[in-house]
């Protein structure tokens, strides 16, 4: 059983959030910056893009955090730990309110986007019935009755984490297409968005980097927990595969074609290195909070690109 302490709430409900929101930072200022015809950065889709981030990876891991908490009867008695988790909360509702502020200046089509992309983020662990699902759409067609006598029938529940290789690809799709959406939507909505990317960026270059390096990342997370992943039966990428070195080699490949698709780039070209030379010099005997590197691979050369604009 996993002991709670200070430190470790410290870092997994407020340090580790903050951190790893700051590569949404790093991305959305780049794309804000190139994708505006003015090349200013646009501080709404910044602040949407960071405090959706915070707001997603913070509910994950205060839920974590309360069910350890709950299953050890001492905890109860430590009035410390159970501070926390107020401050935590208090955390997360000024992040919410923050969010929303900047949501309110935005056009619809923002706060929709928004909403598709966070929505299943916050979804992530809950069990999903479907029998509820069934029971809604027969009260719409108007058959709420219809079955009235028959014995209930167990519905499967689906919980999205416990789906093969979804973490990688809901937080590709998340931080890769989601932040360009969000930024999109902003910048057309306020008549600034640019036709043309300057050189050496494109959309797609964007989109696909993007995309690919945070998979990658949440697949390198999982390597990680790897032995913990196997034995609570959690289906991710690595326990798929049976292998760590296969999942390494996988994570190469993939930065190595991104990097071969966009070799003009060398900014793309210096992020697909780096983070493949943190594949193989992470393993799951790793430091958690060495892990972090791994989450920064882009914004490492993100600030490279924007201190030289400024320069």
């Amino acid at each position: 059983m996993s002991i709670l302490t200070i430190a470790k709430l410290s870092d997994e409900l407020f340090l580790r959030p903050i951190v790893i929101s700051m590569n949404s930072l790093a991305l959305s200022s780049l794309m804000s910056y190139v994708m505006s015809v003015s090349a200013k950065l646009d501080w709404r889709p910044i602040i949407i893009c960071v405090t959706s981030d915070i707001l997603a990876i913070g509910a994950d891991h205060l839920k974590d955090k309360e069910e350890v908490f709950s299953s050890n009867s001492n905890n109860a008695h430590d009035p410390r730990l159970a501070c926390w988790f107020v401050y935590a909360r208090t955390f997360l509702t000024a992040d919410a309110v923050l969010l929303t502020l900047a949501l309110s200046v935005c056009p619809i089509s923002t706060v929709l986007a928004t909403a598709v992309f966070v929505l299943p983020a916050l979804l992530w662990t809950t069990p999903l019935n479907f029998a509820n699902f069934e029971l809604m759409l027969k009260s719409l067609l108007g058959r709420s009755g219809e079955d009235e006598h028959q014995p209930p029938a167990s519905a499967p529940i689906l919980v999205i984490k416990r789906i093969p290789g979804m973490k990688a690809i809901f937080n590709g799709i998340i931080r890769g297409c989601g932040i360009y959406i969000v930024v999109l939507t902003v910048l057309s909505g306020s008549g600034s968005l640019t036709e043309t990317l300057p050189s050496p960026w494109s959309t797609v270059q964007l989109i696909v980097w993007s995309t690919v390096n945070r998979s990658c990342h949440a697949i390198m997370t999982d390597v990680r927990d790897f032995e913990d992943d196997m034995k609570t039966g959690v289906p991710t990428i690595p326990v798929c595969l049976g292998s760590i070195r296969k999942t390494k080699v996988l994570l190469t490949a993939c930065h190595m074609l991104v990097m071969l698709a966009f070799i003009e780039n060398s900014y793309i070209t210096g992020s697909c290195l780096f983070a493949t030379a943190l594949v193989w010099m992470l393993g799951e005997y790793s430091p958690k909070k060495a892990f972090l590197l791994s989450s920064h691979s882009q914004s490492l050369f993100i600030i490279w690109y924007l201190l030289k604009k400024h320069a």
